[in-house]
């Protein structure tokens, strides 16, 4: 690939920043925030946007060498390259020396174990697999969403610490936009008016299960949870995860009264939600910046635990309510139960922390400086001028203001406003009382109660020593046909 690599080089460097994802077909709410601020704050420089999952058709493949093709062009001609995931262009080819790349992983937060944490263990590739790939190589930059997350994600992506930039992602700005959620409510309410009859609303969002046992383990607990609501009390939203219907099911009365439709993101549902129920996925951090309470519907624990793995300690660390069945979960809620709130902002503070206003328009600064060549990586981890970073952020406060004011998703008229799909050992922990669902009372009073993506985040990399070998073009790996089945819901 790095000969054909060859012509496109020969192209004239442009001031331009490459949005790269194989996620979805459309531009994630990330992209769209920072594609958003650029054109606002800074129209000087160019702005493309290559989006496209690879299809499962054999034809399909053989097409995507097209967008392959595209993307050598787009990284040949750019200053800053911005990714959402594993691109295999990015991390393989022998780049310019002015081109910048920076990863934005599609999932908040750092929970279930990915990546080359993950090497030669079952749900991982092979250690072989990833060095004829170069998998996360390149990368100058890496976003992340607390400090608590870096040694993590380094560990993921095989990069050093000081590559971290761990102020937050720009969809943090969503979560945390009042003026947003009050839009996002109105539009799910039109919608879904039967949500807005003055009953609680408890979404639940559930993980990708990869397998036939396990998705069968998943829909007997969802059913167990749907029998199980008060429904004179509440309103139930079951949001199944992208990778599996990406449908929602809107339960109001009973569980016969159901309204199926496709229309909304687990993290929309939060604008109207009072309490989230999830499993192993990273939307919590979402719940949690959001300030939801949170439930952890933890049914296939003892298998799942055991098979994936968790970068935080999954009982002790997350500030929730855990139980193995509906009646555990149904009984915290009813029972104004949640986790206590100085545990909650302690977790939050560790690992989705914003620091600033806008987060989105630091990374405007960060790109800026990119293609200026002035980055001196004071927002990094662990940076000596790190103090002097945020200091010079907080004094400059009207533009941040200004631009957290324009970044409205509503406001990307430039793709049409398409949708978002962004589907957006120490001694051993306590564990709940699973037949009541309830933590020990001293491990309760201590952490506890206060009472009031799935398949490995990673590319589908063939195992083969075939493909280590360029071919006569740069067709897809077959392997990588398949979209990241990510943590996002």
């Amino acid at each position: 690939m790095n000969f054909f690599y060859l012509f496109y080089k020969r192209k004239k460097t442009e001031d331009k920043v490459v949005f790269i994802s194989r996620q979805s077909e459309t531009p994630s709410l990330d992209f769209r925030y920072l594609i958003n601020e650029i054109k606002t704050n800074y129209p000087q420089y160019k702005v493309e946007v290559l989006c496209k999952m690879i299809p499962a058709s054999a034809g399909g493949k053989i097409k995507y060498a097209g967008e392959m093709f595209r993307q050598m062009k787009a990284l040949a001609t750019s200053k800053v390259a911005v990714l959402d995931g594993y691109c295999i262009l990015a991390s393989m080819l022998n780049h310019k020396s002015d081109l910048k790349i920076i990863q934005i992983w599609h999932a908040l937060g750092a929970f279930k174990r990915f990546g080359k944490s993950i090497l030669d263990k079952e749900g991982g590739k092979s250690s072989k697999t990833a060095a004829a790939f170069k998998m996360h190589n390149n990368y100058d930059l890496i976003a992340a969403s607390g400090d608590a997350c870096v040694p993590f994600f380094a560990e993921a992506f095989g990069q050093p610490e000081s590559k971290f930039v761990p102020i937050g992602i720009p969809r943090m700005d969503y979560l945390t936009d009042e003026n947003e959620k009050i839009r996002l409510r109105g539009n799910v309410f039109a919608r879904y008016p039967q949500l807005d009859n003055g009953k609680k609303n408890i979404l639940y969002v559930p993980t990708f299960r990869d397998n036939e046992a396990d998705t069968k383990a998943l829909r007997e607990a969802t059913e167990e949870l749907i029998n199980r609501v008060n429904y004179t009390e509440y309103n139930l939203i079951v949001k199944h995860h992208v990778v599996d219907t990406n449908k929602e099911e809107i339960y109001i009365d009973s569980r016969m009264n159901k309204t199926v439709g496709e229309y909304f993101t687990g993290m929309d549902f939060m604008a109207v939600a009072d309490y989230v129920v999830t499993d192993y996925s990273s939307v919590l951090y979402e719940a949690l910046l959001r300030d939801l309470p949170l439930y952890i519907y933890c049914f296939d624990s003892d298998k799942y635990i055991d098979e994936r793995g968790f970068y935080i300690d999954f009982w002790r660390d997350l500030p929730a309510m855990y139980s193995k069945n509906a009646k555990g979960i149904c009984d915290f809620i009813s029972g104004g139960m949640r986790c206590d709130a100085e545990k909650e902002q302690s977790f939050k503070q560790a690992y989705v922390n914003k620091r600033f206003k806008s987060i989105t328009a630091i990374y405007g600064i960060i790109i800026d400086e990119l293609i200026k060549n002035r980055y001196d990586g004071r927002f990094n981890y662990g940076a000596e001028n790190a103090a002097e970073a945020d200091e010079s952020v907080k004094t400059d406060e009207t533009k941040t203001e200004q631009t957290a004011e324009k970044i409205t998703v509503s406001d990307l008229e430039m793709f049409n406003n398409a949708e978002i799909k962004e589907r957006i050992s120490p001694a051993e922990p306590a564990t709940p009382d699973f037949e009541t669902g309830i933590l020990p009372a001293e491990e309760r009073n201590g952490e506890g109660a206060d009472k009031p993506e799935d398949k490995a985040a990673d590319m589908d990399l063939n195992d083969t020593a075939s493909e280590e070998k360029d071919k006569s073009a740069p067709q897809p790996d077959a392997a990588e046909t398949e979209a990241e089945k990510d943590e996002q819901n």
